[in-house]
């Protein structure tokens, strides 16, 4: 049997409605694609708005903190824990957000930077303790005063080795950071090692007003626990007015009994102070400010050193990382 021919008005009209549908489709897959862009432009315009007050955040903090190491600055010479700037533990609630951090007293910390001069031999042994009382391996404190002496470690095998291979020049050292170029260096013991020591200006003082019990008793091998606990509570009674004040409350040798020892080879370095009168202080001019900005789901964080000036100077930033969402 033979099939009847549809007409030809059914057939166009078919045609028109295949047509038809095909060009919804289109016209709807292109409304998808424009809603898309149109969203991730939205969403990139609040990331950016976002990032933006957050650095709005971290730069109130770092503001707030610097007024109150000028207004200290004002208020006296000495710098102690019992002060605004130590105890400003901030966290502050702001529009759909907060920021919150806090100030250290780089003073008060070991100096890494003094490694780097050979001849202080002093310095040397008061790190080897400090490491050992912080549980870090002996060997990798080693390697940090290796890495730090001029020219760099004699052994470089090790460095060469790295993918990418590194050839440390050894020397002063302006981050902490730095440290992790050393091999074997993982941030877990750089984060135990940032509790007590620092990187500063290989002529900065240690304030003993806030230097932790850690790397008083490590620069002090001669003073039984009691006798830094009793230095302790000297200073949280009344700070000590000077370095030269605590030098005599904790029986350091006079400046010519020091010339001496230098001159003659001095006593063992197991009771004599590991550190000179000259590098005590009661003062500090380096801070670090810790700070973290939070916006919703998002956040920032920002490491700030602070170099307070004497007057009229001021407190000006020495250097900052930031690390979170960029402008």
């Amino acid at each position: 049997m033979s099939r009847c021919p549809l007409p030809r008005r059914t057939t166009e009209r078919g045609f028109v409605l295949v047509n038809a549908l095909i060009l919804v489709a289109a016209m709807a897959a292109i409304s998808a694609l424009l809603l898309t862009r149109a969203e991730t432009g939205r969403a990139r315009l609040e990331a950016g708005q976002d990032a933006a007050q957050l650095h709005l955040y971290l730069e109130g903090g770092e503001a707030f903190a610097m007024t109150l190491l000028n207004a200290d600055l004002r208020a006296g010479a000495l710098d102690h824990h019992g002060e605004a700037w130590a105890q400003a533990a901030y966290n502050v609630p702001l529009d759909r957000g907060r920021v919150r951090g806090g100030l250290t007293d780089l003073q008060g910390l070991f100096n890494l930077n003094w490694l780097a001069d050979p001849n202080d031999v002093a310095a040397q042994a008061a790190f080897d303790r400090l490491v050992e009382r912080i549980g870090l391996p002996q060997a990798k404190g080693r390697a940090i005063r290796a890495f730090l002496q001029p020219g760099g470690p004699d052994n470089r095998q090790a460095y060469a080795q790295q993918d990418p291979p590194s050839d440390p020049v050894g020397g002063a050292l302006l981050m902490l950071d730095q440290l992790l170029d050393i091999p074997g260096m993982e941030t877990r013991d750089l984060e135990r090692l940032a509790q007590v020591a620092t990187v500063l200006p290989g002529d900065s003082t240690l304030n003993v007003n806030t230097a932790p019990r850690v790397v008083l008793s490590s620069v002090l091998p001669g003073h039984s626990s009691s006798q830094i606990d009793g230095l302790l509570q000297a200073r949280r009674t009344d700070p000590f007015p000077s370095g030269e004040a605590f030098a005599d409350v904790a029986g350091f040798p006079s400046a010519e009994q020091e010339q001496e020892e230098v001159q003659t080879g001095g006593a063992a370095l197991g009771v004599t102070p590991l550190i000179k009168r000259a590098r005590l202080s009661a003062s500090s001019k380096w801070f670090q400010l810790d700070a973290v900005a939070q916006l919703g789901m998002r956040q920032t964080s920002r490491r700030t050193v602070l170099l307070r000036l004497p007057a009229p100077g001021g407190v000006i930033v020495s250097w900052r990382v930031t690390e979170g969402p960029s402008l």
